[in-house]
């Protein structure tokens, strides 16, 4: 079972460091309800009471003292719901476009650092009889595939609700102190070294498969790290601000699962097809040339079936050209189909893989510069992130959830596009983010999206 003081990932700690600037490294969601939105203090109260479930959504970072370690998660004795769940009222008529407009707003303010790193907003007021839950944490709490077990804290698959487990036992409510986690510190640095060597002798069991992989990840690793730009500068690829704009799209999935057709393909590559049809189409519409190609970073859960559940991120990505130059649809998804297939069997994962596990046990003045170093400008022209989600009903307090569009935040240095794709119930929902200024028709993007999903179908 989770405890406080848990020292954050190496991935965690990755999206820690990226926080800075314009640059907010927190994930979330858009949630479309159909029926009267619960009364504010009974969600307050729903939410309280699930909190008992994920236990880190009441700690806070606490660094150690001399910066040996990563930060730890620490109770936050002062926790007060009010501070995290939070009521807001659209306008008339509560159109669609103005609820885009508020989670613009709402995402793009940082999380508080010195508090627990969510918010969840109530938006009351959306037209046809519905409402709307904005879910905002920061990537160092929770992954995108974790979230889809997470929320749990306000979502049933039953309308009549879940019932809960007995509380467990209470938390520690002292703050972790300077001497707790100075010792944990020292001591986990210090065993450090005998890891490395158990790990190494495993290793030794079998020298030469062990010398191939190490050489294998050695040149993925240098390749990503030393390579120059592989992407082309884009209007993708501009300084951002502070402040963000949203789209949403949806589509279905037996419309994407009838696009793969025999060819083999995955609904993950029809889905970087959508992208790569819509991007082109957006150049066009801009009156720029058609690039080539453009390169997605994807990002792609390594979690083990063991380690379902469980909170942090265990992530790797991969480099996917994306051939927008290709009109043909059908060939452009075959393209992505074997780029794909290739790349998995390469050993770019297990070079990214490499680089988040350094920034884990590397001090945080050598994770600030790999951090830097994994966000190099033009590697990749923008993220599309493809997240599975439940194909049942999902209910809140007994209202049917109707729609979610996830949101993927901006990448630090010149990225100024990223696209989310959930899953849900039959529905593939698209949540797009842009730079307020740099993407200013982001709707027009999200329709170039629809089109390229019907002109694969």
């Amino acid at each position: 079972m989770e405890r406080s003081g848990e020292r954050l990932s190496a991935s965690d700690m990755s999206s820690l460091l990226a926080e800075r600037g314009p640059i907010h490294v927190h994930v979330g969601g858009t949630a479309i309800f159909e029926g009267a939105p619960p009364a504010f203090d009974e969600l307050l109260a729903q939410v309280d009471a699930r909190l008992a479930l994920v236990p880190r959504f009441r700690r806070r970072l606490a660094k150690d003292p001399v910066g040996l370690a990563n930060p730890v998660w620490a109770d936050d004795d002062g926790f007060d719901g009010r501070r995290h769940v939070r009521h807001t009222s659209l306008p008339r008529p509560g159109s669609e476009a103005q609820l885009r407009e508020l989670v613009g707003h709402v995402m793009s303010e940082p999380l508080d650092l010195a508090r627990p790193l969510w918010q969840l907003h109530l938006v009351v007021g959306l037209e046809h009889g519905r409402f709307a839950a904005i879910s905002k944490t920061h990537h160092a709490l929770v992954d995108g595939v974790s979230a889809l077990d997470v929320g749990t804290l306000i979502l049933d698959p039953d309308p009549a609700g879940t019932e809960l487990p007995p509380p467990g036992e209470p938390a520690d409510s002292a703050s972790a102190r300077a001497e707790r986690l100075l010792a944990g510190a020292l001591s986990e640095r210090a065993g450090a070294p005998f890891r490395l060597a158990r790990r190494a002798a495993r290793q030794a069991r079998a020298p030469r498969e062990a010398a191939t992989a190490a050489l294998r990840t050695a040149e993925g690793f240098m390749s990503m790290a030393a390579g120059g730009p592989s992407a082309p500068r884009t209007f993708l690829n501009v300084d951002v601000g502070r402040d963000r704009r949203v789209a949403f799209a949806v589509a279905t999935l037996a419309e994407l699962r009838r696009a793969r057709g025999d060819s083999g393909a995955t609904v993950n590559d029809v889905i970087l097809s959508v992208a790569a049809g819509a991007l082109a189409r957006a150049f066009a519409r801009r009156g720029e040339p058609v690039p080539d190609r453009l390169v997605a970073l994807v990002p792609m859960s390594v979690r083990r079936p063991e380690e379902e559940g469980e909170l942090g991120n265990r992530i790797a990505t991969l480099f996917v050209p994306l051939p927008v130059g290709v009109p043909d649809p059908g060939e452009r998804l075959r393209l992505i189909a074997a780029d794909t297939a290739r790349l998995k069997a390469s050993e770019q994962a297990r070079a990214a893989s490499l680089v988040v596990e350094a920034a884990g046990w590397a001090p945080p003045t050598i994770n600030r510069a790999l951090a830097g170093a994994m966000a190099r400008p033009l590697t990749w022209n923008l993220v599309v992130s493809n997240v599975p989600g439940p194909q049942f009903p999902l209910y809140l307090m007994g209202r049917p959830l109707r729609e979610i569009y996830p949101f993927v935040p901006l990448s630090p240095q010149s990225h100024a596009l990223s696209v989310g794709v959930l899953s849900y119930y039959g529905h593939v929902f698209f949540g797009l983010v842009g730079d307020r200024d740099a993407m200013a028709d982001l709707d027009a993007l999200a329709a170039d999206v629809r089109a390229a999903v019907d002109e694969l179908t």
